[in-house]
């Protein structure tokens, strides 16, 4: 066989249509599975279906069009995978743009090794073949996937969006477009300095690999970026807790002294003639008797302070809270994972409640009992529609680690931390969290180990 020929630069582009269409379908699969997807498991096979065979169909069209629709072709295969990762993972446009130009030079470097294996195979056997071409193909496709996934999905958390900006999707595009045009440059002109006939593949493999490393490192980096802020703010918001706490503590034993001197609220009236100033010192006292009568004696003073403060919230915003709660049942766990986890569940059914109109369904109720070997925390509210976006048959089963419910703020950033913070509380303590949504009303529920 003449490998001169076979090394021909239109010959070495004749990847095999079929090949490349299953070279961008397992990289668009890739992230199928390392991303967070919108749809449930039947509409998910039928979407792989469907993306495989629109893939395939389109690369078979395009290879029956003349070498000039090359590029035009390029360009729809990577619309093709853009459409296919939006539809299918529940995405942002400019994340969607960063995750298709990942996939895309995957592709490229998968077909590309491909190629380079079985030059370098003919080269030494001297002899062609579909079988061998095949056998090839399903290794080397299999072994860079494989790969590949196993250390990309380390860089890309399944519960949070890139949320990309202009300036680094431009980065990113711009290190996807430059890895394609070095990396294919030789096929397009033979005259230029990256263009030696033997060194085309070896060229276009070692861009495109090196195109791919540059992206996985980028987004790696921007992963632990991510994760390091977001632990800040979870840390941030179990010190707010906290100092919500000691400033309620304060609080609290200065309305216990102004209760003590009540007295001199009583004599005060007895004194006063002017109507409106007796009127004002009246005022005061249904005041301070409203506050004392929203104290609660739960068993634990940590709990105490703030099911009080709490309270003390709900009556200014109209909220009727009904709290049923074994203090003594707490007396294990820390001061700040108290603060944290019960902070988090009321300040989060107070916020969703206080947007209910019918001021008859502003309710929360809240519970901490024993059972089994555990203790029960269960807070429910109204609401009127939900932070939280719930799979289908994701309420039926408990939260641990990263696979969390999905904010419906748009800047999942800065929001859900609340729910982070609970689960890490409940994590620690040898537990975990559960949430649902019914017929209007929002459930929190959380287990914790009375063994620790």
């Amino acid at each position: 066989m003449n490998l001169s020929s076979f090394l021909d630069p239109v010959k070495l582009q004749d990847t095999p249509r079929l090949f490349t269409a299953i070279a961008e379908w397992l990289a668009v699969f890739v992230y199928f599975n390392i991303y967070k997807r919108r749809s449930n498991n039947r509409d998910y096979v039928i979407q792989c279906i469907v993306t495989f065979l629109v893939q395939t169909a389109f690369q078979f069209v395009a290879g029956l069009l003349p070498i000039g629709f090359w590029i035009p072709s390029m360009i729809t295969a990577v619309a093709l995978m853009y459409a296919s990762l939006y539809v299918v993972l529940d995405i942002k446009p400019k994340d969607c743009g960063v995750i298709t130009t990942h996939a895309f030079v995957l592709a490229e470097f998968a077909a590309s090794l491909y190629k380079q294996m079985y030059v370098w195979y003919v080269h030494l056997v001297d002899r062609e073949g579909i079988v061998d071409s095949v056998i090839i193909m399903v290794v080397v496709y299999l072994l860079t996937y494989i790969t590949y996934y196993r250390i990309e999905r380390g860089n890309i958390s399944p519960t949070r969006n890139l949320n990309v900006n202009n300036k680094e999707l431009l980065s990113v595009l711009a290190t996807g477009i430059g890895a394609f045009i070095m990396s294919n440059i030789s096929f397009i002109n033979t005259r230029t300095p990256f263009s030696a006939t033997e060194n085309m593949l070896y060229v276009r493999t070692l861009v495109d690999f090196g195109g791919m490393l540059m992206l996985m490192t980028e987004m790696g980096r921007r992963n632990e970026l991510a994760a390091k802020n977001e632990n800040d703010a979870i840390n941030q918001l179990f010190q707010k807790q906290y100092e919500q706490y000691k400033l309620a503590v304060d609080n609290s034993e200065a309305l216990r002294k102004e209760m003590h001197d009540m007295k001199h609220y009583v004599m005060a009236l007895k004194n006063e003639d002017d109507p409106k100033r007796r009127a004002e010192v009246l005022e005061d006292m249904e005041q301070a008797i409203a506050i004392q009568e929203s104290f609660m004696n739960t068993g634990n003073r940590v709990m105490d302070v703030i099911l009080t403060t709490k309270s003390l919230q709900c009556q200014k915003k109209g909220i009727t809270l009904n709290a049923m709660v074994d203090g003594d049942l707490l007396s294990d766990i820390h001061v700040k994972d108290i603060c944290s986890l019960f902070g988090n569940l009321l300040d989060n059914a107070i916020e969703a409640t206080q947007q209910v109109e019918d001021q008859e369904k502003r309710l929360i109720t809240f519970s901490v009992r024993p059972r089994n070997q555990f203790i029960i925390v269960e807070c429910e509210n109204y609401s009127e529609g939900t932070n939280v976006r719930l799979k289908k048959n994701q309420h039926r089963r408990f939260f641990k680690g990263s696979n969390l419910p999905k904010t419906t703020k748009e800047d999942n950033v800065k929001h859900g931390f609340g729910l982070k913070s609970i689960s890490q509380v409940a994590e620690k303590y040898g537990g975990a969290m559960k949430v649902s949504y019914d017929d209007g009303w929002f459930k929190v529920k959380v287990l914790l180990s009375s063994n620790n």
